[in-house]
């Protein structure tokens, strides 16, 4: 394996925005033996930057599920949008069905003026817009709604699919999360990005994933891995797991396949 590429949340992440110290030193050896490492994830650019000081590298970004990559100067090379027509319909159907919506144009942050939120410090890096009609809402890399019932995302996931998915991607990161990202872009079409820039192909990629946003990556790649609290849908697709997040799953399986 020339390239491993690794998912953030339930996979990377010991917790929220942690990365225990065994799986930074672990990433270091990988990348001091010259296998490239790369991160998928969900989270626009804004979002990883804590979790890059904390890895002390500056690696490929593939972000928002495949519509933007980053070079590890920081350099946007791709940037696809959901088209404001489609967003607004789609932002409509959200709030039709009483949820509230996070939108992302770079480092721009949309939410609702009627969302009963009053700390939006969990995104200090990002510029907050609250709008009046969502119709105030421009093209889009990424949209995400959560909420503490499962039950009621899904049932939402299967309102959108049978709307907008002829128009966009539309998946379960986690449990508690929808991703909406702009038509076929995902995680692994991110990955064939990487692979034309190294000149490589996906069979030189490992990657590790946890959620069904991952799902299109894992298929991509050569050597598919996936974590142990990985939701139940992967789990039908790979029999290749390794140890949960919280048990450092990524670093426990790099140091043993490349003996680090």
């Amino acid at each position: 394996m020339k390239f491993v590429v690794s998912d953030l949340d339930g996979t990377l992440l010991h917790s929220h925005n942690i990365v225990s110290e065994y799986t930074i030193r672990t990433i270091d050896k990988l990348v001091k033996k010259n296998v490239n490492f790369a991160i998928a994830t969900g989270r626009g650019q804004q979002g990883v930057q804590d979790i890059l000081k904390q890895l002390g590298i500056n690696p490929y970004l593939i972000c928002n599920n495949g519509a933007n990559i980053y070079t590890p100067e920081g350099e946007c090379i791709l940037d696809k949008r959901i088209p404001k027509k489609i967003v607004t319909e789609i932002l409509k159907e959200i709030r039709k069905n009483n949820l509230f919506y996070s939108a992302f144009l770079n480092e721009f942050y949309f939410h609702s003026k009627d969302e009963p939120v009053e700390d939006f410090t969990s995104r200090p890096l990002f510029t907050e817009v609250a709008v009046e009609k969502e119709e105030d809402i421009p093209d889009l890399n990424k949209i995400i709604v959560s909420d503490d019932n499962p039950k009621v995302l899904i049932e939402l996931v299967n309102i959108l699919k049978n709307k907008f998915s002829h128009l966009v991607e539309i998946m379960l990161s986690q449990p508690t999360c929808i991703d909406i990202a702009p038509k076929n872009c995902t995680k692994g079409t991110g990955i064939e990005n990487l692979a034309r820039i190294f000149n490589l192909t996906p069979d030189d990629f490992m990657a590790f994933g946890d959620g069904e946003n991952d799902l299109d990556m894992l298929k991509t790649v050569g050597h598919p891995v996936i974590m142990e609290n990985s939701q139940e849908l992967l789990k039908d697709f790979f029999s290749n797991v390794t140890l949960s997040n919280k048990e450092d799953g990524v670093a426990r399986y790099l140091e043993k396949f490349f003996n680090l």
